[in-house]
């Protein structure tokens, strides 16, 4: 169940806010059902006729060893990046080895761009991990028996790919991890063990890829952590820290150390706010935070003290529930909260201005279980195409997987937020993935529960909303995964029975 509740993505923003919204249920129900295609207005697929064709998915390589292991858990590429107008990718084998890989879309031109020759542990502690591009540099880390674990970068060639700095000389570890692009620079935090002499502490530092410019920015402080909700607002990078002083509170940095400073102590002295959910929308960044007379609420900042404000009270007093904080439409945020009184889970729209926030009630979506135990409702994952956002509302069960995963669709308006789809993976060990290609998403969907997970495609209509194909075949689940768009091709990673988990690519068709 925890597995569910955490998933939360990175926040894709579009222009534009949806149309004004009327308060009210969506979709009322028994049980919810899509709205049948003579219910779709034919205005809404005009927007998606010019848009490129969606071709057959093929197999681009077979690159690692057959596995005994289920298909969820089995080795494969990943995690897959564009870069310089090519897919990169990882590729942690099962006998240690790591390597960095490049690829075009054809078998011949996907081909490996540097190998590290495996030691002991390597494939739990030391796989290559966090593919970040800047500009004409792919960071990465990776562990050799040489340096441990430590930052590299890539020009996308072997002769440009090398260790940035050995940061903790030797075969100790810096382990650089949460890698963030801020700007022009690459900002990330590095974990430094208790000694018998100091205890342990986090530092931020950053790089241009060089070694001289790879410097610490500032050490946090004794016994301090990072939580991994963070936002990036221009050139400046706002995360949730914790320390004795403060306990877990807002944070930001411009990449100096006097400019890397605590926002503000919202609940103050040692107790925490713990600020999540951390998304940029327009001039400000918003998050969820906790204190005492409100509870867990919606919060923005501007990166000043006086600028961090709450700004929406969905549940007034101190037993507010969690709130479920999606992706951003221009100015505009959408967030969900359960209600416990009915178990239903209420959108709302939170529209940013300078002026404050205006909160308006999007729909009540129904719950048709809500009625039996344990069935709460929660968000699964999200994304925004074009004006609409897209996302996952799953139903809880006193297990650890869902009853009901379902995908929906709104446009900011009450009779734009409909039921698209039903099941996605109702699985506690996989979950749906959400992409945005283009005004149309991406996604891992099947055709009857706990089967058949497949690749699917939606421009936002029921009428739209199709399976692309079997890969595998049978009523198998390939699993698909990673989608990931380089031109005029879509690559994700796929399991066809076959062959393993392996490399696939869709072509988008003109």
């Amino acid at each position: 169940m925890g597995k569910w509740r955490g998933m939360a993505l990175a926040c894709a923003l579009a222009l534009g806010c949806g149309g004004e919204l009327t308060e009210g249920d969506t979709q009322e129900g028994e049980r919810p059902q899509a709205s049948s295609p003579s219910d779709e207005g034919s205005g809404e697929l005009s927007a998606t006729w010019k848009l490129p064709a969606l071709g057959t998915a093929r197999l681009v390589r077979d690159i690692f060893p057959p596995s005994d292991l289920p298909a969820r858990l089995a080795p494969g590429p990943g995690p897959l990046v564009e870069f310089r107008g090519k897919l990169f990718f990882a590729a942690n084998l099962p006998d240690g080895r790591r390597e960095l890989w490049k690829s075009d879309g054809t078998p011949a031109g996907t081909v490996p761009i540097k190998r590290f020759p495996p030691f002991p542990g390597a494939f739990f502690s030391g796989a290559l991990t966090s593919l970040t591009p800047l500009g004409s540099r792919l960071f990465f880390v990776v562990s050799d028996e040489t340096h441990g674990r430590e930052l590299w970068v890539s020009d996308g060639t072997t002769g440009g790919t090398r260790l940035v700095k050995d940061i903790a000389p030797g075969v100790d570890a810096s382990e650089p991890f949460d890698l963030t692009v801020v700007g022009k620079t690459l900002l990330f935090f590095r974990f430094v063990p208790e000694t018998p002499t100091s205890p342990t502490r986090t530092e931020l530092w950053k790089s241009d890829g060089t070694e001289a410019g790879t410097v610490r920015v500032k050490d946090l402080g004794p016994d301090t952590s990072v939580l991994a909700s963070k936002a990036a607002l221009g050139n400046t990078l706002f995360f949730s820290l914790s320390d004795d002083a403060h306990g877990t509170e807002l944070w930001k940095s411009d990449g100096t150390e006097a400019g890397t400073t605590l926002v503000k102590d919202i609940a103050p002295g040692p107790d925490s706010s713990f600020p999540f959910n951390l998304r940029t929308v327009g001039r400000h960044v918003f998050f969820a935070a906790t204190e005492p007379a409100h509870g867990t609420e919606m919060w923005r900042t501007d990166g000043t003290e006086a600028g961090t404000t709450l700004v929406a009270d969905l549940t007034p007093g101190p037993d507010s529930q969690f709130p479920w904080v999606l992706g951003a439409i221009g100015n505009c945020l959408y967030v969900g909260r359960a209600d416990p009184s009915d178990h239903r889970m209420r959108l709302y729209r939170l529209k940013d201005s300078d002026d404050g926030v205006t909160v308006k009630l999007v729909a009540t979506l129904p719950n048709p279980f809500a009625g039996e135990m344990d069935a709460d409702p929660f968000i699964t994952t999200f994304t925004v195409a074009g004006q609409k956002l897209f996302f996952g509302l799953g139903i809880s069960t006193s297990g650890p997987a869902p009853r009901d995963v379902q995908l929906w669709v709104t446009d900011g308006t009450s009779s734009g937020t409909k039921l698209l789809h039903r099941p996605l993976s109702l699985s506690d060990e996989f979950g749906s993935e959400l992409f945005t290609l283009d005004d149309r998403i991406l996604f891992t969907g099947a055709e009857d529960p706990g089967v058949n997970l497949e690749p699917w495609v939606s421009d936002g209509t029921v009428k739209g909303t199709r399976k692309l194909q079997e890969v595998a075949p049978g009523g198998a689940s390939s699993l698909p995964s990673g989608y990931t768009r380089v031109g005029s091709q879509v690559f994700f990673v796929a399991n066809d029975t076959v062959h393993g988990n392996e490399l696939w690519v869709l072509p988008l068709l003109r």
